[in-house]
């Protein structure tokens, strides 16, 4: 501040006594101005101190306008946090996820928890899409079971689906398809408009026939076009709407150890197997040896009855 007013009065000073130079007839005012331009330089440096030490006590102790600004200040920032908050949340809400969820339980009633399942995709407003079962060795039954769920009751379904036995694995994927179906909504969008623009052409019949025929032949590509791109919004419409969850169900392995006769009965049903093979094997040779083992008799016999023929004697004539 005092080299501020330091300054600022010699400049003062000089352009006042550049101005009275070149008119000798100057008002009161401006002789008033230099006057007072032209005071001793102690008097301004005291009322600089004066004004500074106004300035600190200022800021040492902020006014009550001061604070309701800091205060509204904050209000405001807290307003904009609100929002950027809740456009987020709207983003989010936009986004399309597909949802798919893999689980591996192991229980110990295969057809009960199959039908647990069931009951609980009909429950939850979804259902079982595929479902296949397989029985492997001691009677011991496992399958997958592919259950479809709204997306809004994926983790539900999944909570109560952990319950069917042990979890022995899980797998859970969300894919964000909100670019893909951006870009679907958008040229939809561009075909219904190019579609509407060559009805309005076809309205009027104002144009040569040649030029009717192509702007048909174009309405028909940008419908077959505009149509193809409705069943992909559509099939992505279902698997957004709808979460798929693959779960693997099997019964455990047997606890009790095989008995002491087992080796015997699997030694039986191998030597069954062996015996059964080979006599196959023997029905093939004999099918396989049998027309010619027929024509290789045939043709002995037939050698034999050409040279016992030549071998006869020829009686003689009778006198």
């Amino acid at each position: 501040m005092r080299k501020a007013l330091s300054l600022a009065v010699p400049i003062l000073a000089v352009a006042m006594t550049l101005g009275c130079g070149e008119s000798r007839q100057s008002s009161p005012a401006i002789a008033a101005l230099t006057t007072r331009a032209q005071a001793p330089s102690a008097e301004l440096s005291r009322a600089g101190n004066a004004l500074e030490a106004k300035a600190s006590d200022r800021s040492a102790a902020p006014s009550a306008p001061e604070v309701q600004g800091g205060a509204a200040t904050h209000g405001a920032d807290a307003a904009q946090q609100s929002i950027a908050s809740s456009a987020l949340a709207t983003q989010a809400a936009a986004r399309k996820l597909i949802r798919t969820g893999q689980l591996g339980i192991e229980v110990r009633d295969y057809a009960g928890a199959v039908k647990r399942a069931e009951a609980l995709a009909e429950r939850l407003g979804g259902y079982v899409a595929d479902s296949q079962t397989t029985r492997g060795a001691l009677d011991r039954r496992y399958g997958t079971l592919t259950v479809r769920v709204p997306a809004d009751q994926f983790k539900a379904t999944l909570a109560e689906l952990r319950e069917l036995g042990k979890v022995l694995s899980e797998n859970i994927t969300t894919q964000d398809v909100t670019k893909a179906y951006t870009d679907i909504e958008t040229r939809l969008r561009v075909k219904h408009e190019t579609a509407a623009r060559l009805r309005d052409i076809l309205r009027d019949r104002t144009a040569r026939l040649s030029d009717v025929l192509e702007v048909e032949r174009e309405l028909t590509r940008v419908t077959e076009e505009s149509e193809a791109l409705e069943g992909e919004r559509r099939f992505y419409d279902q698997q957004i709407a709808l979460s798929s969850i693959a779960v693997n169900l099997s019964e455990p392995d047997a606890i009790v150890s095989a008995s002491a006769f087992e080796p015997i009965r699997a030694a039986l049903h191998n030597s069954l197997q062996v015996l059964s093979v080979s006599i196959a094997a023997m029905i093939a040779v004999v099918v396989f040896l049998a027309p010619w083992t027929l024509l290789g008799w045939l043709t002995w016999r037939l050698i034999r009855w050409l040279r016992a023929r030549r071998r006869k004697p020829v009686a003689p004539p009778a006198a």
